[in-house]
């Protein structure tokens, strides 16, 4: 019974539910739809599963979801999938941290770069990315080597999907993979906006770390605002609080009170000018120390571990900043008693609030469907 439902019930199923691919009706809805995060949940966990990688149908909460790619392990050991769901939505599902040395040292790999430029990856393969509109908009090196290496491989599909006259597009992750959806839905959009300006993106950041700087995170939420973009967030979950955030006074718009201050402290009467400037140089100096250390440490040094293990990677050059910043609109999944019950704090289990298990609790408890 089992073999009749996936080899014709499910895709006869897909067939009948799954409009024209040149419809132009609008199946991608704004605002935050539990039953279709919890699909991408599922999916994020299990749907890259070794068993289940020749199970080319899945029925979930909010369709029938057929598979159309998986990636190889490519890079720093990321991994992606494409889906069509049954209404002719296009799901990029990005795979989160593994257990692997390579997959947590991207996630270390935390200098920042700007949010567009190039990337020599390996021999032969130059990654040009735009992320972002703003040339001080800063973003995480290892997700972007992440997003390079899984950009070549689901590119290709991605493509001859649009082809065919689709339009609707949910990226999604958890934890890296959360990381990896920001980064990879401002490449789509940047990427496609001249050649399908009805491009609808949507995204489902699950559990995600931070991915870049302020104002990566104002490009991000200008291009997916109205109700297209989410980051969902079980607030005893460590991992969406990470990276460590240094901000300095470099980090601020040009124009602010700060950026005069040396010229005003002169004017000061003394003493008020000594213990104005002694101020000031304090605040100047230990956030430029701690940035330099974040260079140093998260970037440089980091660095040299990615080049042993991808031949042919040229590190680039870091910006002073990580002044790291959340992204996208917050769903805040808050415990209750009845979920502190069920996964009490565990201090040898750092990631008791961080697995499929907990935001599933979560989401149900706060948003039934």
């Amino acid at each position: 019974m089992k073999s009749l439902l996936k080899s014709f019930i499910l895709p006869f199923f897909f067939l009948l539910a799954a409009p024209a691919a040149n419809s132009q009706s609008a199946n991608l809805r704004p605002g935050f739809v539990a039953a279709e995060y919890a699909d991408m949940l599922w999916l994020a966990f299990y749907g890259m599963t070794d068993s289940l990688k020749n199970q080319p149908f899945f029925k979930l909460n909010h369709g029938v979801y057929e598979r159309k790619m998986r990636s190889p392990e490519v890079g720093l050991f990321n991994c992606g999938e494409i889906y069509l769901r049954s209404d002719s939505v296009i799901i990029l599902s990005l795979r989160g941290t593994v257990n692997k040395p390579e997959s947590w040292i991207e996630n270390f790999y935390a200098g920042m770069i700007p949010a567009t430029g190039s990337l020599q990856l390996s021999e032969g393969y130059k990654f040009d990315y735009k992320f972002a509109e703003r040339t001080d908009a800063m973003v995480h090196t290892g997700w972007t080597i992440g997003t390079g290496f899984l950009v070549k491989e689901y590119l290709p599909v991605l493509e001859q999907l649009l082809a065919r006259g689709l339009r609707e597009i949910i990226v999604t992750g958890h934890s890296q993979g959360g990381a990896l959806s920001f980064l990879n839905t401002s490449f789509i959009h940047y990427y496609f906006k001249e050649k399908y300006p009805d491009l609808r993106l949507k995204t489902y950041a699950s559990a995600s770390p931070k991915p870049g700087n302020l104002y990566y995170a104002y490009d991000f939420e200008h291009i997916t605002g109205n109700g297209f973009a989410y980051r969902v967030v079980n607030t005893d979950d460590w991992v969406p609080e990470s990276p460590i955030s240094v901000q300095g006074l470099s980090d601020f718009n040009p124009v602010n009170p700060l950026a005069g201050a040396p010229a005003t402290i002169k004017k000061q009467k003394w003493p008020d000018r000594v213990v104005m400037k002694h101020v000031y140089n304090k605040m100047r100096k230990g956030s430029a120390k701690a940035a330099g250390r974040y260079q140093k440490y998260l970037g440089e040094g980091v660095g040299k571990l990615v080049k042993k293990s991808l031949p042919g990677f040229v590190p680039p050059a870091y910006s002073d900043g990580s002044n790291y910043m959340t992204a996208g609109a917050p769903i805040i999944l808050r415990p209750d008693e009845a979920y502190k019950k069920q996964f009490p704090d565990d201090p040898k289990n750092v990631f008791v609030h961080h697995m499929y298990a907990p935001y599933f609790f979560l989401l149900k408890t706060l948003f039934p469907f």
